[in-house]
């Protein structure tokens, strides 16, 4: 007799979650997360084996078939565990801070911090610690780890012999979790190096030959790339030209429909994980647009619009909020959705009345008359097959190509489709909301704009049902706790919107989504923003992550948010928010810079709405010592390590002395000083041009005391005449 002979109906069968329902019928007793789940596991003293993953994963489909459907593990899982199952979309607070702690509990037992789905960890159940946490784990014994089974009689026999070591490597975990999510100095200045130190080590680490940053697997990191596009240099703007390009070539796009997948196996882009996610498109829609705009590659705009036209018609709920995903596999075979083999291709271009000619060409640009590039590493079963790739942009852009593709496209149609992850998670559709305001103003393109504002009409009228936001809508019922990342991301929707529009009342609704962001995730006393609401027993810490992956941290949203609001508000209290906010994230910026590489950007901006962000709080004293003013309203001050320099409104200075309207440095013994500006609020294309608040930083400038700055501005069609300000510098006692 079976496992699953005598179940009772499984707890996750009414579930609104696709990836709760594809377990629903499995042998293993689940649980949802909740408190009667922890109850069990007291009532039962035994551990919580929490399994977390989302309804696309290719390797939680793996593990599923593996262990899960297997009546035997079932049952070893039934009677030593309670095992609850955790969609990580609709919890994103759980999945960071169990993420958080495999990053750690890896770093600890393995060398290297390393993390992905499924994740499966092991709690105690008195307060829900972690105490023994990895990923994926295969059947039998392989690719260096333990099998599940192993695993399952491992923490067995630990809990039954050495609970006390269990119990104290869990509050050891816990604790180490604690102290990298802790708030830092809320009284920090931000380093005026970050930005221009964070471009420099992305740039060390682009690869010149493929794009992209590092080698294999290679994700698209839109964070990282927009990170470069305010950097003017030749090599910054090179470095994202080019990334663009190879991904948009490689087969990471999908040439067929359009829209990119999660990321490339290899160093290529030539393999991808098929997968498809929202947020990869919200993400990668306004950086296409930007450089395929008005005056930009042509090409790269025709790349973004089947990139939103893809969205529309396979992401969407018409006319309404967008979608969360298409999975990898088809049938269970990864990829079985996009690959091909030439003779299905060119039967495809035959039936769409294509010459043999224009065939052969439309199959050489597609790479199909090249060696096979593709194998279901789990059929190899299977015979080889093509991800299409092109090689050049010209005949990416051919015409006769184009229309290949549209053709492929109307066969695809007919074959098995991936699943589609249905829901609506409110950041993500509101990233790809503000990704159609984006485009429409960039493209431009009035049907991208009109997107954005049925979307996000939808959004206001489905995703606080009883006057309260929530996370996830689906087929008509919505639900979960609403996370910080969900308003941060509606705030810059309403934005976007309300900027493409030139409607100010979308503006007006981002700053009632920020009254309510800050009433539910801003603490008072620490100006921290948290992850998740107040009130969550379950959670032993209530999160506050600052580090961007895939998906922008809420924190870093949010910055952006407030920011982007302010510059159009002026509002004296969000102005206070921000600057405190600003602060609890500086040593994060200080010390790991690419970590918060969406909220980067936004120092240019803080050196116009905040400059007060860069100084110790603990300087005004020696601020008052330390400043001049010229007669033209010109201010300087100075820190240890930094000139400040506040130009007017209308005025502007060059950097360099190689013409009129200049800046020159001179130290104490008269002697030039190299210094260079860091936080630059305009520049034009032979570079210098200064204006706001800009912090000049440089090695020489640390050695005087007192220095001479020599300055004449230029505005109104005027360059007025040179200026000098003496600047000193003294320390505390």
């Amino acid at each position: 007799m079976t496992a699953s002979a005598h179940r009772s109906p499984s707890r996750l069968a009414s579930s609104d979650s696709p990836y709760l329902l594809q377990h629903a019928a499995n042998p293993v007793d689940w649980w949802v997360w909740g408190d009667a789940a922890f109850q069990e596991a007291r009532r039962r003293d035994v551990p919580i084996l929490l399994s977390i993953g989302y309804a696309t994963c290719h390797w939680c489909h793996v593990m599923a078939r593996e262990s899960f459907e297997s009546d035997e593990t079932a049952q070893q899982m039934n009677a030593h565990f309670v095992c609850i199952k955790v969609d990580r979309e609709q919890h994103p607070a759980i999945d960071d801070l169990t993420m958080q702690a495999c990053q750690v509990f890896t770093e600890a037992t393995e060398g290297r911090a390393s993390g992905g789905w499924p994740l499966t960890a092991f709690l105690e159940p008195r307060e829900g610690r972690p105490f023994f946490i990895g990923t994926y784990f295969p059947p039998q014994s392989a690719y260096g780890r333990a099998s599940f089974v192993q695993v399952l009689t491992a923490i067995t026999n630990a809990w039954g012999t050495r609970r006390a070591a269990l119990l104290e490597q869990a509050h050891r975990l816990s604790d180490a979790v604690a102290d990298a999510l802790a708030p830092h100095d809320p009284e920090a200045a931000v380093s005026v190096t970050a930005l221009a130190h964070a471009r420099h080590a992305l740039l060390q680490s682009f690869d010149a030959e493929e794009g992209g940053f590092g080698g294999a697997p290679k994700f698209p990191q839109p964070c990282l790339i927009r990170l470069l596009t305010g950097d003017p240099s030749p090599s910054a703007q090179n470095a994202v030209r080019h990334t663009l390009t190879r991904m948009a070539l490689g087969g990471i796009h999908d040439h067929v429909a359009g829209g990119f997948h999660r990321y490339a196996v290899d160093g290529t882009w030539t393999v991808p994980h098929f997968e498809k996610m929202l947020y990869d498109q919200a993400l990668l829609a306004p950086l296409y647009a930007k450089y395929g705009g008005q005056g930009g590659d042509a090409w790269l705009g025709h790349v973004c619009e089947r990139l939103l036209a893809f969205v529309d018609r396979e992401l969407s709920l018409p006319g309404g909020g967008f979608l969360c995903a298409l999975d990898a596999d088809v049938d269970h075979r990864e990829g079985a959705g996009h690959v091909w083999r030439p003779s299905a291709a060119r039967d495809a271009l035959r039936a769409a009345g294509f010459s043999e000619t224009d065939s052969a060409f439309v199959l050489g640009a597609l790479g199909l008359n090249d060696p096979a590039n593709f194998r279901d590493p789990h059929h190899p079963e299977d015979s080889p097959a093509w991800v299409i790739r092109c090689a050049d942009v010209s005949a990416a852009a051919d015409p006769r190509v184009r229309r290949g593709l549209a053709a492929l496209h109307d066969t695809r149609q007919s074959w098995a489709q991936p699943i589609r992850d249905d829901k609506v998670i409110l950041c993500w559709n509101a990233l790809m909301i503000s990704a159609f305001a984006e485009c429409g103003v960039a493209l431009p393109s009035a049907a991208s704009t009109a997107r954005a504002v049925s979307a996000l009409r939808w959004t206001f009228d489905h995703m606080r049902p009883s006057g309260g936001w929530v996370r996830c809508w689906r087929q008509g019922r919505a639900s979960t706790e609403v996370a910080l990342e969900d308003l941060a991301a509606l705030m810059c929707a309403c934005i976007h919107t309300s900027d493409a529009t030139g409607d100010a009342a979308w503006r007006q609704r981002a700053e009632e989504v920020y009254a309510d962001a800050r009433r539910l995730f801003f603490a008072e006393d620490s100006a921290r923003w948290s992850d998740a609401q107040e009130g969550d027993a379950l959670l032993y810490i209530r999160p506050s992550s600052r580090h961007d992956g895939a998906v922008p941290s809420g924190t870093s949203i949010m910055l952006h948010a407030m920011t982007t609001l302010l510059g159009r508000s002026g509002n004296a209290e969000l102005k206070r928010d921000l600057l405190r906010s600003a602060r609890t994230v500086a040593a994060t910026m200080n010390r790991t810079p690419l970590a918060m590489a969406f909220a980067l950007p936004l120092l240019e901006q803080w050196s116009v709405l905040i400059p007060e962000a860069f100084t110790d709080t603990n300087s005004a004293n020696r601020r008052a010592k330390a400043r001049a003013r010229s007669r033209l309203g010109i201010e300087a001050w100075r820190t240890a390590d930094c000139l400040w320099l506040m130009i007017p409104a209308g005025l502007e200075v060059r950097s360099t002395d190689q013409r009129v309207g200049a800046l020159r440095l001179f130290g104490s013994d008269g002697t030039p000083l190299n210094v260079q500006p860091t936080v630059v609020a305009r520049s034009d294309q032979d570079g210098g041009w200064l204006q706001s608040t800009v912090g000049l930083s440089g090695a020489d400038l640390q050695k005087h005391a007192h220095v001479s700055l020599r300055v004449s501005a230029c505005g109104g069609g005027v360059c007025h005449p040179e200026e000098t300000l003496d600047i000193a510098f003294t320390p505390d006692p």
